[in-house]
């Protein structure tokens, strides 16, 4: 079996949403440490403006979210969609401990079919969904994002990426190659992997208009931080 199916395996039926449902209680201590300084980086780069109507495309355990609840007026709500109802749960959870949970508007659903009208948000938020997806709906996500992008809207886009030169190029090289050997740890399996980044941007009629290459912590896997504009 080579690399490229391998990715694919875990694609199954329900594999994906219930390989996330069962890890939600500790995802963010098995990956999403990982993932705090790439979506820092994000966060700065995205130059959120206090009246801005946002949307996280695949919140997970809600990190970023709760983040950029701080960062806008409290008469405005957050818009958020995961599939994963074990995430949906955890987040609604941790916002209500917090006393944030009248600020988010959360939706299960599918990112591929984003249940909004178009030209709905100032900002979309994207931080490892990308590199998650099917190669072949790649093109898919990212179209459905900008359809509902406002005109002078911005997508905030952080993906694994084939970028990256010295230490980064060494590890994303050996990532490659133990994607098919990576173990399961309490029920997860790391599923991101190193894509083109600019390539599928280029695809879907998309500008950047601000990047950076940053990586994740410990491990020094490239990570991509692009800010898009419609073309």
């Amino acid at each position: 079996m080579n690399l490229n199916q391998v990715r694919e395996v875990i694609y199954t039926k329900d594999g994906v949403k219930k390989k996330y449902d069962l890890t939600s209680n500790c995802y963010h201590l098995i990956m999403g440490v990982f993932e705090i300084k790439p979506n820092m980086d994000a966060l700065e780069l995205a130059d959120i403006k206090r009246d801005e109507k946002i949307l996280d495309v695949g919140f997970g355990t809600g990190w970023v979210l709760e983040k950029m609840i701080k960062l806008i007026n409290p008469i405005q709500k957050i818009h958020g969609i995961d599939f994963s109802q074990g995430m949906i749960q955890i987040v609604r959870e941790n916002l209500k401990k917090k006393f944030l949970d009248n600020r988010v508007i959360i939706v299960k659903g599918n990112v591929l079919n984003l249940p909004y009208k178009n030209e709905s948000f100032h900002v979309i938020f994207a931080s490892f969904i990308l590199d998650l997806q099917r190669i072949a709906d790649f093109n898919k996500l990212l179209v459905e994002i900008k359809r509902v992008l406002k005109p002078n809207g911005r997508i905030i886009l952080t993906s694994m990426t084939k970028e990256g030169n010295g230490l980064s190029k060494i590890a994303r090289c050996f990532y490659d190659w133990f994607y098919p050997f990576w173990p399961t740890i309490f029920g997860y399996r790391a599923s991101s992997r190193p894509i083109y980044v600019n390539e599928e941007i280029k695809k879907a009629g998309l500008i950047i208009t601000k990047q950076k290459l940053t990586h994740i912590v410990l491990f020094h896997f490239p990570i991509k931080i692009a800010v898009l504009k419609k073309s």
